[in-house]
Order: structure tokens, then sequence, then C-alpha cells
């Protein structure tokens, strides 16, 4: 299958790529279709991209990377949305924000994006832990 995208135009994206959102992403409800991509200069990042609308993309990345100590709680509802069968089975990102100075850029720890791997199954979902913040710095000695 062959999309727009914001990051690198018109690509071809395979069936593996292809997520399903029910309830759209915080924002854009109503889009339900995305794929996942890796960036061009691979590494930590991903695309979570619009199938259907090319401007519509997030850059997203493992929160374990920035807190290794990140641990997803959420709800047993949210996990049946995911249908999650096995905890292994579940990718777990965050949405990058970058500012015009880049030191700036933060990443959304409270609202992570959830990946069933398995049944290409995806939620955003609101953490039971409060501590976690929408605006966590990305750059190591800024904030928390």
């Amino acid at each position: 299958m062959r999309i727009k995208t914001k990051a690198f135009g018109e690509i071809e994206v395979s069936e593996k790529q292809r997520l399903f959102f029910k309830n759209g992403i915080f924002g854009f409800e109503d889009m339900h279709n995305f794929v996942l991509l890796d960036t061009e200069a691979g590494g930590p990042f991903y695309w979570l991209q619009s199938e259907k609308v090319a401007e519509i993309a997030f850059l997203i990345v493992d929160p374990r990377l920035v807190i290794s100590s990140y641990k997803l709680q959420t709800s047993k509802d949210d996990l049946g949305d995911l249908e999650v069968e096995k905890e292994e089975d579940i990718l777990v990102f965050s949405i990058v924000t970058i500012y015009d100075n880049p030191q700036n850029t933060t990443i959304n720890l409270l609202g992570p994006i959830v990946i069933n791997r398995m049944k290409h199954i995806g939620k955003q979902v609101i953490s039971l832990n409060d501590s976690y913040s929408v605006r966590h710095p990305l750059v190591a000695g800024k904030g928390d």
C-alpha cells in the first residue's frame, strides 16, 4: 500500500506497519489508521503517521530511553481494548514535541501510545502514575 507522509513523501508501507486506533489519538479522535515508520536516520525515534493525512504524523520514542525506570501503569480496560494477552506483546511510546529551541524538546509521559504489536492495535492511554508529566524534558538536566 502506498501512502503520502510528512517526512518521506510518498512511500510503500507493509501490512506489518499498519496500526488501528479505535479511539484515535487525543485531539485527533477521528483518525484511526496509522503506520509506524522508522526515522530516516534510524535510532530511537519513530514516526506514527496517519495513513490518510500526510500532515498528521507524530514523532515518538520509547520513554524508557529517557527515564530508565519508566513503567506503564494503565487500567485493565485499556489493556482489554488492546487485546493484550502477554505483556511482551506491547510497545510503549511517548509523543515528542519539538520547539524552536531544540533544548526545550519534551515528551509526553502521562499519555503514552501503547501498541499491541501482535494484533496491530494502538491506543493512547492516560497513565495511572500521575507523577509523570505531559511535558517532560527530553534533554537530560532540563526540568525534573
